[in-house]
């Protein structure tokens, strides 16, 4: 038994990307989860997929990277450095 031409159609449309055709199987999806006679099980499944949709809808997003402190060198600071050798006496 071959799944429904919509359902194809939907999964069609996330493998290959098209705009028009995931913005289609947006409202699909949500025309399904308001139909009165739906199941529970029938709204689980279209609120999944249309979770899919979304997801290959929207770009993804980019890891946010903060700055990082720099180490201070541990030669520095008072007392910290090599002792000065004075050379005169």
């Amino acid at each position: 038994m071959s799944p429904f031409s919509e359902v194809t159609r939907i999964e069609a449309a996330i493998k290959n990307k098209n705009a028009k055709e995931l913005e289609w199987s947006l409202w699909y999806c949500r025309m399904r989860q308001t139909v009165p006679s739906a199941r529970p099980a029938d709204l689980k499944y279209w609120s999944g997929i249309e979770a899919l949709v979304k997801e290959t809808i929207a770009p993804p997003v980019a890891a946010k990277t903060y700055p990082v402190r720099k180490k201070k060198r541990s030669d520095r600071g008072i007392g910290l450095g090599p002792p000065i050798i004075d050379e005169e006496k």
